[in-house]
């Protein structure tokens, strides 16, 4: 009886074995798919942010030019009150700070704005995403688990029907 029942489970146990690991082929391909996307809208989000902080500086800098009367195109960064008078002659050097410091104020203000709405919409969209992902994660490491217990039951059953073919033998010794 023992042949019998071992060779019942091992086909039952291998037959288990061979859905959980069709299973966890799904599962991780699916998981592979989330997280290429994860990775592909992080990407698309910083080329989004990157963006916008050029945009952002390129209107404070054209909104200082037009405070100053400045030719657009002159870079300003970085230069002094006396080098900016020194060029374009006709401008007040206190006029000058005051516009800087206005500009430096105006564009961290926004970039801050900017920032935490950037934040804000990338968890949102993100967030479904990386659910989505964990529970995947989790599924995975459960299919694991139970892969690992039927590969076990089936050894076991395989030994199980081994012990039980040597009963069946005959005894020729008469004993």
């Amino acid at each position: 009886m023992g042949f019998l029942s071992g060779a019942y489970g091992k086909l039952m146990a291998g037959r288990l074995v061979r859905d959980l690991q069709y299973q966890m082929t799904s599962v991780q391909s699916r998981l592979r798919s989330v997280t290429r996307e994860i990775g592909q809208k992080e990407k698309m989000y910083q080329v989004q942010e990157r963006n916008m902080r050029q945009q952002m500086q390129a209107q404070m800098q054209a909104a200082m030019f037009g405070y100053l009367g400045m030719p657009m195109g002159t870079s300003v960064a970085g230069m002094t009150p006396e080098v900016a008078t020194q060029l374009f002659g006709g401008i007040d050097t206190t006029k000058y700070s005051q516009a800087m410091q206005f500009a430096q104020m105006q564009c961290s203000a926004a970039q801050t704005v900017w920032q935490n709405m950037f934040e804000m919409q990338r968890e949102a969209d993100l967030m479904a995403l990386k659910d989505v992902e964990e529970d995947l994660q989790t599924e995975k490491d459960n299919l694991e688990s139970r892969l690992q217990i039927a590969k076990a039951e089936y050894d076991a059953k395989k030994e199980e029907e081994k012990d039980g073919a040597k009963n069946l033998a005959p005894n020729y010794t008469g004993q």
